[in-house]
């Protein structure tokens, strides 16, 4: 009797070691592997030819950035406000008589300080007098009337010409970079073309491609101070040429090839 009872037991592990070994043979597969019509995965690692492909284009800015700043000092704050603030409004009111093209005007930066006098030895220096500087940015796609921006803010009381700048309008910076990657892709073309010609090869078509990034340089800035208050009479616009904007583009592409 203990035999018999024996037997359906022992039956039951075996269809269960079975059960398991199948399943296991369901799932040990993992992920298929994915390859291109005809071809074996190998092939279509071992049949290919990568290369960077590089682009720049040179463009020539559409807008100029150009800061101004208002220094004032007077003895107590109120009056060096004041003054800072009649000088200011001065001196964007000349910008915009100008009637650039796209004009923008906007305060960057306004600091109040404290001036000390530290002559006296052995002693805490000795607040003299206040100091207020106020900034604006002007920004306009009109770069011929830049010098005129220049002469007229200096003319109306600016102490400085913090920077001039040079810039791409989003327009235009999109259309670069178009530009810069079509011509990084056309260099790697060439490149594959080249390596394939002198293998004796055939390129069949892209397996895979891949944008490296664009770069711009740091716009052109220049500084330039205005003469001492008392000094000046009527400024001549300068004439600053802008400088190219160079915008460089990468890629790197994977072609498939055949054998001739």
């Amino acid at each position: 009797m203990k035999i018999k009872n024996k037997i359906p037991g022992l039956a039951l592990i075996a269809i269960l070691i079975f059960l398991l070994f199948t399943m296991a043979g369901c799932f040990g597969t993992g992920i298929p592997e994915i390859t291109m019509p005809g071809e074996t995965t190998d092939q279509a690692f071992k049949n290919t030819i990568s290369v960077d492909g590089n682009g720049t284009v040179k463009v020539l800015p559409d807008e100029v950035v150009v800061d101004v700043s208002i220094v004032t000092e007077k003895l107590t704050t109120e009056e060096a406000v004041n003054e800072n603030t009649s000088i200011f409004n001065k001196v964007k009111r000349s910008i915009e008589k100008i009637n650039a093209a796209n004009l923008k005007i906007e305060t960057t930066n306004f600091n109040l300080s404290p001036l000390y006098d530290y002559s006296v030895q052995n002693k805490p220096p000795k607040i003299y007098a206040y100091q207020v500087t106020s900034t604006i940015e002007v920004r306009t796609t009109d770069l011929e009337k830049m010098g005129e921006i220049i002469a007229g803010a200096i003319e109306s009381g600016a102490t400085n010409i913090s920077s001039i700048g040079f810039d791409l309008t989003e327009s235009l910076k999109q259309k670069a970079v178009n530009d810069a990657l079509t011509a990084a892709t056309n260099d790697a073309s060439a490149k594959a073309k080249t390596i394939a010609d002198s293998m004796g090869l055939t390129i069949d078509r892209i397996y895979a491609i891949n944008e490296s990034g664009t770069s711009f340089p740091e716009p052109f800035r220049a500084a330039m101070k205005a003469a001492p208050e008392g000094m000046g009479g009527d400024v001549s616009s300068p004439e600053i040429l802008p400088q190219e904007i160079e915008i460089s583009a990468s890629v790197s592409i994977v072609y498939l090839f055949t054998e001739q």
